[in-house]
């Protein structure tokens, strides 16, 4: 049975259909995403580790190697630091790695040749930095603050290798505002939209909200377990037939 968020959802995907929000699938199967990553500035990725640490914390608990949890990455090509291995560290343990543009700005308002200019240079960015698998195929462009118009749906197309959707989510990420940043009631709120092929989103992008991610995810990678949940990359649960 169909909850009443799911149905809002799936209408939602209805009017804006440029925009993947959900993946129809029968099988329990939930795609775990983190945006804004990884803190700018900040050199060794101390605090994005946290993130990684808290689910290869969850999957060594498992008993099944095929029961492991898997996140894509949506990386801000600005907060990257020359010569980090970060990016190879997310690849080597599983995870994908996508793009989320040069900065954390609202790109629907940007005129269409400077996003091309920017989701290009992102993407290069991006790639430049991965050695553990070279090249490596980005996939997902999720747009700034979830918006996105025609001339940027034209640019997404014409970039090879990318799925010409946007990469959205089931959820409106609260986890980013002062009164709702709190790793108990995140987990609670990602609770509620579990739901077969729903698109989770967290954020990392400061030493703070990776803090509360990190808290937040033993909470919902245990909940997502206990009821019988695979948690999958965006580009697995897209994949799957």
């Amino acid at each position: 049975m169909q909850t009443s968020r799911q149905r809002l959802v799936r209408q939602i995907a209805r009017l804006f259909p440029e925009g993947l929000f959900y993946k129809e699938t029968a099988e329990k199967m939930i795609a775990l995403t983190i945006d804004d990553m990884p803190t700018p500035g900040e050199v060794g990725g101390a605090s994005s580790q946290m993130i990684l640490d808290a689910i290869a914390t969850h999957n060594q608990s498992l008993e099944s190697a095929s029961d492991r949890a898997r996140a894509t990455f949506f990386i801000i090509s600005s907060h990257l630091i020359d010569e980090s291995s970060l990016l190879d560290r997310i690849v080597e343990q599983g995870h994908e790695i996508a793009n989320h543009g040069t900065a954390d700005e609202t790109t629907a308002l940007l005129k269409p040749e400077v996003f091309t200019a920017q989701f290009k240079a992102a993407h290069q960015a991006i790639t430049r930095q991965i050695t553990a698998r070279s090249p490596y195929p980005l996939r997902w462009y999720r747009p700034g603050r979830g918006l996105y118009n025609q001339a940027m749906l034209h640019t997404l197309k014409e970039m090879s290798g990318y799925v010409p959707r946007f990469a959205l989510a089931s959820m409106l990420p609260v986890d980013t505002f002062k009164p709702t940043h709190d790793a108990a009631f995140t987990a609670w709120y990602a609770g509620q939209h579990f739901f077969p092929g729903s698109i989770l989103v967290l954020h990392g992008g400061s030493l703070e909200r990776c803090e509360q991610t990190a808290r937040a995810l033993p909470l919902i990678l245990a909940a997502l377990h206990q009821q019988g949940y695979k948690v999958v990359t965006l580009s697995e649960l897209w994949d799957k037939a």
